[in-house]
Formats: C-alpha cells, sequence, structure tokens
C-alpha cells in the first residue's frame, strides 16, 4: 500500500501464501515458542500484532481494521487448523490518535478482542515494561511475521518466521530515507551492511523485541526489502506510547 509516496513500501500485503520460507533472511521459529504473536486479517490483507493483555493486541495504525477483520492467536502456520488455534473479531480498533498516513509518526493501533483469550502453553503476553535502557547502535534485536520472503515474489509465508536485525542510529537512518520520510526519534531503525535480512510485505505491525523486551513495531521498509544498506524503520513504543497505551485501556485493565 501506498500513501503517496512510490518508492516506499509499507509492510502490508494482499497476496497469496507460500508454503516455503518466511521473514527475508530469516529462518521458521521454532512453533508456538513467540506464544504473544497475533495474525491480524482483514480479507486478504495481512499484518502481525502483539498480544498485549489477553483481549488486547498491539499493532500498527497501517494495518487495516474492520467488522470483518480476525485475529488469531496460537498460530504457526496459516494453513494449518487445530485446537491450538483461537480466532477472534475486533470489537474496538484504536488507532493513535496523532497517527499522520504521511510520516508514518505514530504508527500504532490497538485492538479489542471480542473476548479474552485462553492463556496457556500455545499463547501468552509479551508485557509492556517502562523500564528499559535506551537502545544502543549495534544492538542486536528480533523480529517476527508471516510476510514475504524474497525481493522478486509476492507470496507471504504460510509459517511463522524470524529474523535478528541490528539497531542503527537515527542520524544513520535518516540520512538512508532523505527526501523520502523524515526520520524522528519517535521511529526505531534496523539496517545490515552485508546481509539481505528484516522484514518484508505482510510483517507490519509485527514485534522488535530487544533483550526480551518490545521495543518497538514494524512500520515501513524500502520496496526491495531488508537489503544490505537499506534501514527498515519501527514505531517505537516510548513512555509517551506506553502512557497512551494504559490510558486507552485503563478501564478494562492496567498494564504495569
Amino acid at each position: 500500500m501506498f500513501f503517496g509516496i512510490p518508492a516506499l513500501f509499507v509492510l502490508l500485503l494482499n497476496t497469496p501464501i507460500c508454503a516455503g520460507m518466511g521473514i527475508t533472511g530469516g529462518k521458521e521459529a521454532i512453533p508456538h515458542a513467540r506464544r504473544y504473536m497475533a495474525l491480524v486479517r482483514t480479507g486478504s490483507n495481512l499484518c502481525g500484532g502483539t498480544l498485549i493483555k489477553d483481549n488486547w493486541v498491539l499493532t500498527a495504525a497501517t494495518c487495516k481494521v474492520d467488522r470483518t477483520t480476525t485475529v488469531d492467536l496460537g498460530v504457526h502456520s496459516i494453513k494449518t487448523m487445530n485446537k491450538l488455534r483461537q480466532q477472534f473479531k475486533v470489537a474496538r480498533w484504536v488507532p493513535h490518535q496523532k497517527f499522520d498516513r504521511r510520516s508514518y509518526v505514530n504508527n500504532l493501533q490497538l485492538l479489542q478482542l471480542s473476548k479474552a483469550a485462553v492463556l496457556g502453553s500455545d499463547v501468552s503476553v509479551l508485557p509492556l515494561s517502562v523500564k528499559r535502557k535506551k537502545l544502543q547502535p549495534g544492538t542486536v534485536c528480533e523480529t517476527a511475521g508471516w510476510g514475504t520472503t524474497t525481493n522478486h515474489r509476492n507470496i507471504i509465508s504460510d509459517k511463522l518466521m524470524e529474523v535478528n536485525v541490528t539497531i542503527v542510529d537515527t542520524k544513520t537512518c535518516a540520512k538512508r530515507w532523505k527526501p523520502l520520510i523524515n526520520i524522528t526519534r519517535n521511529m526505531i531503525c534496523t539496517s545490515e551492511n552485508v546481509e539481505v535480512k528484516g522484514t518484508c510485505g505482510g510483517d507490519s505491525g509485527g514485534p522488535l523485541i530487544c533483550n526480551g523486551s518490545l521495543r518497538g513495531l514494524t512500520s515501513f521498509g524500502m520496496p526491495e526489502c531488508a537489503l544490505p544498506g537499506d534501514a527498515s524503520v519501527y514505531a517505537k513504543l516510548n513512555r509517551n506510547i506506553i502512557r497512551w497505551i494504559n490510558k486507552i485501556i485503563s478501564g478494562v485493565h492496567k498494564i504495569f
């Protein structure tokens, strides 16, 4: 999907499913090891998400959500339906009030599920934490999703894929995106010098996890997906964002 900037690739997808590889340059995740992963689908549009409470999922504001949207938990293979899988309608969706579709600032959205998920060995929450150190360039983080696995085929992965990605500083990232997008301090960037790996189409809204903590959500990248020197961009979960999340869901749960 494009929002007036042809060279920018928002990491949504409307494509068939491939039973082969997954996220670009990654590997298949151990089934149900990432129990917080949510599969968000509206028609043929696909995004990732993170279960942060038993009935709340955090995803990207660029992900299309309406009354037909389904959220699946306990998923490893999209095609495989089994007793571990839990599917929900979305009772309420709340994009960040300051989300900007042109600049991708505050690209976050909360989804309230139609009922609480049953937590257990295959589904669990990934709690948010306000006690965290500043991410330093060179930090290796993790991300996951069911998005496309190659720059040349718009076919998503059937299996959940994961990949390690490396944090780069804001100044370096801003130079790589200039003049298309203004990279702000409310964004996190990853880039690889040599390897082709990172997020791609269909991975939007998925988690960026650093040192075991949820630090961001997959937001956007270049159309060719994670080539060496390219910078993938994530919405940062800073203190203000966590306060916003707490405010939205405070009528149901406190998150910290």
